[in-house]
């Protein structure tokens, strides 16, 4: 890819998307004097971008503190999917039906960030990391390297590019497995991000797009780990299968 076409960040939209998050994790909302904090810029640059924020609804002001405003859902409506959606009441059946903690994943530009889970996590450290929705870097995680896999290929190209400029053996090792991970649609991490957590990741479909990822995760011990995840992952595929044609 050419120098213009490489994803490269940028820092204003940096500026903007830290913004957005703060004020997103904040339910009492944020002041401009907390963001500059955060975003590690003058009060003055972030009171432009605020301004900026609440005149086209991505932010609400009320009594001088910043919440999320409705733009966001309104561009999800706009697209008609982007996030899926998936009850707490059915991810905790997918749970049962696995017999794992099941982790709903979805792509946030070069982040693995999970949107809810099911289940009973074993795994008490990991907790936090679904509950506050912390990003997880893409090629650390079974998610991550399916949604990855399953990302316009032009896209995907450029984004391996940024990724190479700081893991580039990890690159190389996904590039090396995207092919099997396209063929069965099924992703593994093997003590990746945590070298005591085996995980497997299925794809979440809207039609035949790819708009998110079902992680099934357990505690990393040795082989029989990961057939009892293939198991799992064959329960719930024929789970999900079902549910779709009894609707």
């Amino acid at each position: 890819m050419s120098e213009h076409g490489r994803r490269r960040r940028h820092r204003t939209v940096d500026r903007v998307v830290w913004i957005l998050e703060a004020a997103a994790r904040a339910p009492d909302g944020v002041t401009v004097a907390e963001l500059a904090r955060t975003v590690e810029a003058p009060a003055s640059s972030v009171q432009d971008l605020v301004n900026g924020l609440v005149a086209t609804g991505f932010l609400l002001e009320q009594h001088r503190r910043f919440r999320l405003g409705p733009a966001p859902h309104v561009l999800n409506l706009i697209a008609g999917r982007v996030v899926p959606r998936i009850g707490q009441a059915e991810l905790d059946g997918m749970s049962r039906v696995a017999g794992t903690p099941v982790l709903l994943t979805v792509r946030v530009g070069l982040d693995a960030v999970y949107l809810a889970r099911g289940g009973e996590d074993h795994i008490p450290r990991l907790v936090p990391l679904a509950d506050q929705h912390m990003a997880r870097p893409l090629l650390r995680t079974a998610a991550g390297r399916l949604l990855l896999a399953f990302t316009d290929e032009t896209e995907r190209r450029g984004l391996l590019e940024e990724l190479a400029r700081h893991d580039p053996e990890a690159v190389a090792e996904f590039r090396s497995a995207l092919p099997a991970i396209r063929a069965s649609r099924i992703s593994r991490s093997e003590g990746l991000a945590d070298p005591e957590v085996s995980a497997l990741a299925i794809p979440v479909t809207d039609g035949p797009v790819v708009t998110g990822a079902l992680a099934l995760i357990h505690q990393r011990r040795g082989r029989s780990e990961r057939l009892r995840l293939d198991r799992a992952a064959a329960r719930l595929l024929a789970h999900i299968q079902e549910s779709q044609m009894s609707r």
